[in-house]
């Protein structure tokens, strides 16, 4: 069988297997990967060199499918895919037939469904696979599982390829973060050294003969915001801080602000953004609320989260400084017309670390504080892993239990980090950075030759990826920076920080063109995925294991 006749007739059979992330449907792909180890004879004359690796603490009980090609010496690859997709609602009452890639095709010729002009140019062509997961991405692991196969069949291999298929990667990674285990354990069990991760994300692109190689991906941070004013009766304005207004003037220094676009390399990020802000009352009444919370995404290249956390914090002092400077012009309005002096507005701007504030209770408050703490905690935490409970109102509610142990009730900003958190990755971090140059190098010139596609290397995959926990170069004190500020940092979610930093890998991204993902109109570009894609991907193999 051809590689393309193999990558047809196992996505076909993969994409049926439904896996919407963060749900039990997840759990399809080992049906489908347990029925693929079973097809190799090579797997079936070594069952110990494949299995399901169980995520850690896991309420769906999810798994990582593995496979490992041994063959002689160390040197070794790893193939990485997520088996996760979103879910078919935007396919309304044609939701079964997401997965059908010519059941989809024939439902958009009849007009069953409005399709853009370019879709249906795409359509009409004949040159895309339309489907849930056939570009995001399945179509990608398809071409990792067929070379695998080929490569089974050759004798006296040389060097070794690690297969995995990860779950949870459009939700929090939770697959990707028990790799890093996995990958420790198998690497000390078989005596690998990991010259090469190659993750298969679907990219996008302007020009057809223009294929787009990722050398590293982009950090992400969600820094969490509470803000404790001062309660007051709306008639006594000027006694109390209208927490609303102090959270205010830090989104407007913050979002937007161009002082954390970054550039590195042909990437640069976009600025902050909030994603979410509102008070903390619960009902109505004619009361300042005491308390508001908002959270935004920070994307990151090459500052590290302590100089992030510290920027925050120097542009939320700012901002405190301001709406004091603010509150005292309007009283003194408000004293001229009134002629009485009710106030003085002596607060000084605070602004603490989660991690610094919970220090600072732990000593004035001793055990009973860290126990009291830890056993709120262990509740929210089962709330959340019941479903009852989102990961960022449990934080809030932890801030602000901490908030309750505290004597000084003065106005307070605090900043705390909310899962989920992506280091930036990139191949110049690495002491191998010179060797991944020249593999891309080579693949240039090769892919000219063999697809006639030129190769564009960016330099960051912007979209958000696992490849963020295959190195991470960050030194001690901003390792103590996540672990501190990380709420629910512990059982419910955890960074092996430490592993990824003494298995550091230099890291690709090389998959097929996809258009329109987590739409219905998703699809993937035929020739990448059955000719282009596996060519290059074959080149890099064969250039690491047989350099």
């Amino acid at each position: 069988m051809t590689i393309a006749g193999r990558i047809e007739e196992n996505l076909y059979k993969y994409l049926k297997a439904i896996t919407h992330t963060g749900t039990a449907l997840e759990r399809n792909s080992e049906a489908f990967f347990r029925e693929w180890f079973d097809s190799l004879p090579y797997l079936r004359e070594h069952p110990e060199l494949c299995g399901f690796y169980p995520l850690a603490k896991d309420r769906l009980n999810r798994h990582i499918p593995w496979a490992l090609l041994k063959g002689q010496g160390s040197q070794t690859v790893i193939l990485l895919h997520h088996t996760d997709t979103v879910d078919v609602e935007d396919f309304g009452k044609y939701g079964d037939l997401a997965y059908q890639p010519l059941e989809v095709e024939k439902l958009f010729s009849e007009g069953a469904v409005e399709l853009s002009p370019e879709a249906r140019a795409d359509l009409e062509s004949g040159q895309w696979l339309f489907g849930r997961g056939a570009s995001d991405m399945k179509g990608g692991g398809c071409i990792h599982l067929s070379l695998f196969e080929e490569y089974c069949q050759q004798e006296d291999f040389v060097g070794n390829i690690l297969l995995i298929g990860v779950p949870d990667e459009e939700n929090l990674s939770a697959g990707m973060r028990s790799a890093v285990y996995l990958l420790k354990e198998l690497r000390e069990q078989h005596q690998l050294s990991y010259k090469l991760l190659l993750n298969v994300e679907p990219h996008d692109r302007l020009e057809e003969r223009n294929i787009t190689v990722y050398d590293g991906s982009v950090g992400k941070m969600m820094p969490v915001f509470l803000v404790r004013g001062k309660l007051a009766h709306v008639g006594q304005i000027y006694k109390g801080l209208n927490p609303v207004n102090l959270l205010s003037a830090i989104v407007r220094k913050t979002e937007l602000n161009p002082d954390f676009i970054e550039k590195s390399g042909n990437t640069v990020t976009p600025p902050p953004a909030w994603l979410y802000f509102k008070d903390r009352k619960e009902t109505y009444d004619v009361s300042l609320p005491l308390m508001a919370g908002g959270y935004l995404s920070v994307l990151s290249l090459e500052k590290s989260p302590k100089e992030i956390f510290e920027q925050l914090k120097m542009l939320s002092l700012e901002a405190f400084e301001e709406v004091l400077a603010g509150m005292k012009k309007s009283y003194e309005v408000y004293r001229n017309l009134t002629g009485r002096d009710l106030e003085h507005l002596d607060w000084k701007p605070e602004v603490k670390y989660y991690g610094e504030l919970y220090r600072q209770l732990a000593e004035e408050r001793g055990e009973v504080f860290q126990e009291e703490m830890t056993a709120f905690q262990q509740q929210l935490e089962e709330q959340i892993q019941a479903g009852s409970l989102d990961r960022i109102e449990g934080a809030y509610r932890l801030m602000e239990n901490a908030l309750t142990y505290d004597r000084d009730s003065s106005p307070l900003v605090v900043i705390a980090l909310a899962p989920p958190y992506y280091p930036s990755t990139n191949n110049a971090m690495l002491e191998q950075a010179g060797d991944i140059d020249r593999l891309l190098e080579k693949l240039a010139a090769y892919g000219l030759d063999e697809t006639g596609c030129g190769i564009y290397v960016q330099n960051y995959f912007t979209g958000i990826s696992d490849l963020s926990y295959a190195m991470f170069t960050a030194d001690e004190e901003n390792i103590r920076y996540i672990q501190e500020n990380m709420m629910f940092w512990g059982d419910l979610y955890h960074i092996p920080l430490d592993i990824m930093k003494e298995q550091s890998m230099p890291v690709l991204n090389l998959g097929p063109w996809g258009k329109d993902l987590h739409k219905s109109t998703e699809r993937v570009y035929k020739k990448d995925l059955f000719e282009n894609i596996p060519k290059l991907v074959d080149f890099m193999l064969e250039q690491v294991l047989r350099p």
